[in-house]
């Protein structure tokens, strides 16, 4: 089988999903292949720009302020990267990288301001995010649904609950009240007034081994969050709760408004905490992401894989993508790789180095050096948890100021290949706290590159 595109994107994650939409904005007919679900359906529900510099052991005081010194210091960054070309008259690499990395955040919270995972925040301060372990975390944007109210601090009386569910084995209330209160006290924080407590979801009758997405399921039918209002509403009464914090369950579709419902009903601000992995947030995430690319008018692949590709001198003509019972080949003018990095499968691991799965690209460490024949223990630390992270996770791709993969003499591997999200060497994720940023980043301007080359192509012809 064959088919023809104008854009084919591979990989349908944060990256892929807004290089696709941006594109298809554009008026270019988009493919995007997804061979599954990978990094970002799987996220917290924190949507991370820049918390701290490379190598930082302290967070920036907000995006706008780490972005800034970013660009002037770490020019390899893909953030840095993404605003090359640098026009001077607009104020240097600084101000081209902020006004990037705004336009991109100001378009993605529209496009989502109607789905189920609507965003609030913004560059100019950081949210302070809560999580399932009692800890706390700052963040660019967060869900509308986990929003924890400002105020919340400010209340010298107020007392906050976190409610578990019985039978939900990914948060212990209890244990999360004792580390919050801890740190409140140190840090002389308010609220100092902790409590806890266990509710009963049932979706399927009994109180175990329940898991976030069976409860988050059940709480999107009519009426089942009544039953849950009913709950918290004897332990809001018991301890004279302002603050109702809960694990991130409130639903896949209606967690805005259940949060809502249960805050008008009750008389408390209710908020979900951050999770652990594999979580309902990254699903709603995940699934808000798709919806928005289909509205624009793309066209998705799902369960295919790319397992070969064509070249044409120095263009790349077509892929072959192999799903559960069919090959499909599939030809475009412009290809965008937004694979991930080993939880999405656009990296691969082992004894004898680290290796791009798709079209075997040269892959380098965060120092860009050759990644191929590295060592495990050149890439990963002897602290299983290290403030500097590890280093496997800096692995990926180089590319020039076009987001086009290199060859190792430095020139582009093809002209009509742009790289977006993890794939991309060059910055740690897990440490640096950007990976949502960097991803709907290097996508949103991928799409801008794939725009300007397939104009440069129609002149040329």
């Amino acid at each position: 089988m064959h088919m023809e595109t104008e854009v084919l994107v591979i990989g349908g994650g944060l990256a892929g999903l807004v290089a696709g939409t941006r594109a298809a904005e554009a008026g270019h007919r988009v493919l995007l292949v997804q061979k599954g679900h990978g990094a970002t359906a799987y996220s917290s529900g924190a949507f991370d720009v820049i918390g701290y510099l490379p190598d930082a052991l302290e967070p920036v005081a907000n995006p706008v302020e780490g972005l800034s010194v970013l660009a002037q210091v770490y020019p390899l960054h893909p953030y840095s990267i993404a605003g090359f070309p640098v026009d001077v008259e607009s104020g240097g690499e600084s101000a081209v990288v902020l006004a990037l990395v705004s336009e991109t955040v100001e378009w993605l919270k529209d496009r989502l301001d109607k789905t189920p995972a609507a965003l609030s925040g913004g560059l100019d301060s950081n949210l302070v995010a809560m999580t399932v372990l009692g800890t706390t975390k700052p963040t660019c944007l967060l869900q509308k649904s986990m929003v924890s109210i400002p105020e919340m601090e400010g209340e010298e009386d107020g007392v906050l609950l976190f409610a578990g569910v019985r039978g939900y084995a990914d948060f212990a209330p209890g244990a999360a009240a004792k580390v919050f209160l801890r740190d409140r006290m140190m840090n002389k924080k308010y609220p100092q007034k902790i409590a806890h407590c266990q509710v009963r979801v049932s979706p399927s009758g009994t109180d175990y081994n329940i898991s976030g997405v069976e409860i988050a399921r059940h709480l999107d039918h009519p009426g089942s969050i009544d039953s849950l209002a009913k709950e918290l509403a004897v332990y809001i009464d018991q301890f004279g709760a302002t603050d109702v914090a809960l694990p991130p369950v409130l639903g896949i579709q209606n967690a805005i408004s259940n949060k809502e419902a249960l805050e008008e009903r009750l008389g408390v601000r209710v908020f979900e905490l951050l999770g652990l992995p594999p979580s309902v947030p990254g699903l709603r995430l995940q699934n808000s992401l798709e919806q928005m690319y289909l509205e624009s008018g793309g066209a998705l692949l799902r369960g295919h894989e790319v397992v070969s590709y064509t070249m044409e001198g120095d263009r790349l003509i077509s892929v072959q993508t192999k799903g559960p019972s069919r090959e499909i080949q599939i030809s475009a003018q412009a290809f965008v790789l937004a694979t991930g990095k080993f939880i999405g499968g656009g990296l691969s691991g082992d004894k004898d180095g680290v290796r791009e799965i798709v079209f075997d690209l040269m892959s380098v460490t965060g120092e860009f050096v050759s990644a191929e024949e590295a060592s495990p223990s050149r890439s990963t630390s002897k602290l299983a948890v290290s403030p500097l992270g590890q280093p496997v996770l800096s692995n990926g791709v180089s590319v020039d100021s076009f987001l086009r993969p290199v060859k190792r003499n430095g020139l582009e591997w093809t002209t009509n290949l742009f790289s977006a999200g993890s794939i991309i060497a060059g910055y740690n994720y897990a440490t640096e706290k950007s990976g949502l940023g960097v991803a709907a980043t290097t996508g949103y301007t991928a799409a801008l590159r794939v725009t300007e080359y397939l104009k440069e192509v129609a002149q040329n012809e």
